[in-house]
């Protein structure tokens, strides 16, 4: 029963670091920032050095490493076109989602950090003198947890097509305060559209669904390794 036990928790605690690995590599990743940027128009509207200092502001605020305020004229940004007199800037409002996104993604990483370590703990226990039996254990959590996350994905992909619809709905879920909606015009808007979100759900997707095939192919491996050995061992 307490191995049963042991699986099931370890089951749902890879599918929590399956879900969030991804969030956590590209998340800070400047030059994925970049190509989205790109790929988007960003820097055809707005000076791309000021863009990716702002980032880089972004970033160490995520990080808690500094506050921002609308004030502060370091994390202005000027336009593409150097014949406007006017730079863009984050007003109260844009500033006040940006610290709702930093709370939500500090509690997003101390679950998957605590998820990685409780795993580690939760895989030693399982550990015993007999290897092939560890080995299974841990080929069917590897099974369990891939296989849900691969509904999941599926699933998730399909509620994608619409992904207006799954963005705000993300977005009332997450910011009940409501201050996510911002007018066309304004820093964060330019500087993150619609697009720039659609391509990293798809990234993030994308990534999940290998993580978890890979898993899914390693369980059925170490599965077969615990039926051979014991078969022939």
């Amino acid at each position: 029963m307490l191995k049963k036990t042991l699986i099931l928790i370890n089951s749902i605690l890879i599918i929590i670091i399956i879900l969030f690995t991804p969030l956590a590599y590209y998340i800070f990743n400047r030059g994925y920032y970049e190509n989205l940027y790109e790929d988007n128009g960003v820097f055809s509207i707005l000076n791309k050095s000021d863009v990716l200092d702002i980032t880089e502001k972004i970033f160490k605020f995520f990080k808690y490493e500094s506050d921002l305020d609308p004030l502060d004229y370091t994390i202005q940004v000027r336009f593409s076109d150097e014949s406007m007199g006017i730079v863009a800037a984050f007003g109260p409002d844009e500033i006040s989602h940006l610290y709702d996104v930093r709370k939500l993604l500090v509690k997003i990483f101390i679950l998957y950090c605590g998820s990685i370590i409780l795993f580690v703990v939760m895989t030693f226990l399982l550990i015993e003198k007999n290897i092939k039996n560890f080995i299974r254990n841990l080929g069917v959590i590897f099974i369990i947890s891939s296989a849900f996350m691969l509904l999941f994905i599926i699933i998730l992909y399909f509620l994608g097509e619409n992904f207006p619809v799954l963005f705000d709905n993300f977005h009332q879920k997450f910011f009940p305060q409501g201050n996510y909606a911002f007018p066309p015009g304004s820093l964060i808007i330019t500087l993150f559209p619609f697009g720039f979100f659609y391509n990293f759900f798809i990234r993030l997707i994308l990534s999940s669904t290998i993580i978890s095939v890979v898993l899914l192919i390693t369980g059925i491996i170490f599965t077969n390794i615990f039926k051979f050995v014991k078969k022939y061992g």
